[in-house]
């Protein structure tokens, strides 16, 4: 029975690793800073950004996601920014900080590239209570909570201009591994993601913009993932825009602009079979910009914050 109970949580902690391991957001597109460090400071002001997120509505232990970033220009040419996040995936709790700083290096008066590095530290805690045991004497799941508090570190490079940015980042690089006991150890650890971004802002007329986007992502041992996304902004004010990602969900976004102030809403309609049992997933992000003046973003308006 224990050896069983054993397998049955080695599982369950694998799926949660390669399968919701980083928090994640279908609103990416409108702070892109969350999926790559070399973002930092592109947007040359400070933006405080929060979002709250339910995946997968009718699941009891679905991830819920909660995060509060900033980022802005430190100086000429630099960025920096963190992140405070809190997921959590049924009996795991994911609780963590990043720092990041970028170096832009100008390439002509319209691009820069920009290079990323972030610094983070999570607490992982397993709440052991949550398990239905067979040996009601197991010494190793009646310690009751089981804690692994782990460093990491991320890389990324950006290259932008005023209407376009394409990325490269590299999340989780060094792959530690998840310490809930000895049982558990060699089997559960970060995974290093690989992501690939790229956007290009068109304008329409002079009330309409249209800005297509796309998200590629490599896990080793998961399948590879794509997203693809498009927005329709109008009056630089109000958007609404669709994304499709892979075998897993069409999303549906809008939103508007408010002076410093900017509201989106998202709601994931599930493809895949939890779509039976799922009523989807939504997603609510707010973000402050601080204005500094200046009237020309690094990357167009309010597209990267």
């Amino acid at each position: 029975m224990k050896k069983l109970l054993y397998t049955t949580m080695a599982l369950g902690l694998s799926y949660l690793s390669f399968g919701q391991q980083l928090t994640f957001n279908s609103q990416y597109m409108l702070n892109p800073y969350l999926i790559n460090p070399a973002a930092a400071g592109t947007n040359e002001r400070l933006n405080v950004a929060t979002s709250f997120r339910q995946q997968w509505v009718g699941f009891n232990d679905a991830p819920r996601t909660q995060m509060l970033s900033f980022n802005m220009r430190a100086a000429d040419n630099m960025g920096v920014g963190a992140v405070i996040y809190n997921d959590v995936t049924g009996p795991l709790r994911n609780i963590g900080f990043v720092g990041s700083y970028a170096y832009h290096l100008p390439i002509n008066d319209e691009s820069k590239l920009s290079f990323g590095l972030s610094l983070s530290m999570t607490q992982h805690v397993l709440d052991a209570s949550q398990f239905v045991l067979n040996d009601e004497v197991d010494a190793t799941l009646n310690n009751g909570n089981m804690k692994s508090l782990n460093p990491d570190a991320s890389f990324g490079i950006q290259y932008f201009g005023e209407k376009f940015h394409i990325g490269i980042a590299a999340p989780q690089l060094i792959e530690n591994k998840y310490k809930f006991g000895t049982s558990f150890e060699e089997i559960n650890k970060q995974v290093r993601h690989y992501y690939l971004t790229g956007a290009y802002k068109f304008e329409i007329n002079d009330d309409f913009e249209i800005e297509p986007s796309t998200l590629l992502k490599y896990v080793p041992s998961a399948p590879f993932q794509f997203d693809i996304n498009a927005r329709l902004i109008y009056s630089q004010a109000m958007w609404v825009g669709v994304s499709y990602r892979d075998k897993a969900s069409l999303v549906a976004m809008v939103g508007m602009e408010r002076g410093q102030f900017k509201i989106g809403y998202s709601y994931d309609y599930v493809v895949s079979n939890i779509r039976n049992y799922s009523g989807g997933t939504h997603e609510l992000y707010l973000s402050f910009v601080l204005k500094d003046g200046s009237t020309k973003s690094s990357f167009g308006h309010g597209s990267i914050q």
